[in-house]
């Protein structure tokens, strides 16, 4: 019985060990991303819309932030907005491929995922600017 409790003592501290782990992997890619999209940002003015190291749809919270004109308290609940929009178009991505892959062949899924691949925002930045929507419009009644 000993053996018993000592077994699953050990088992538990594995699994809390292997998740510990993975939280600070992920926190590790996370925080190594978001240094990767700071100095691009900073490159780029912190002004696109979308991000381009992120996926397609996924908005730079800075960028947004500057084009919209927020600043202090409200630039900071942007931020989280954005942050969170982001999350959720990751997510509902991610869902519509596993959805998919009881439809689609291989080479259909292919194309799919091809459609939401890195690189593409910066191309939807240009057809925003194209239209005026970009770092140089700012919206009437902007809050700072």
């Amino acid at each position: 019985m000993h053996r018993k409790a000592t077994t699953i003592v050990v088992l538990v501290g594995l699994i809390g060990l292997a998740a510990s782990i993975a939280s600070y992997a992920q926190q590790h890619v996370h925080a190594e991303h978001q240094k990767q999209a700071n100095t691009s940002a900073a490159a780029q003015k912190d002004e696109d819309i979308f991000c381009s190291t992120m996926k397609t749809g996924q908005l730079c919270t800075h960028g947004t932030a500057v084009n919209l004109g927020l600043s202090g308290e409200k630039q900071e609940q942007w931020i989280a907005f954005a942050r969170k929009y982001n999350r959720a178009v990751d997510a509902a991505t991610l869902q519509l491929f596993k959805d998919a892959e009881s439809v689609l062949t291989p080479a259909q899924l292919t194309q799919l995922k091809a459609w939401f691949a890195v690189g593409l925002n910066p191309q939807i930045n240009e057809i925003l600017y194209s239209k005026g929507l970009g770092p140089q419009k700012r919206l009437k009644g902007e809050s700072r």
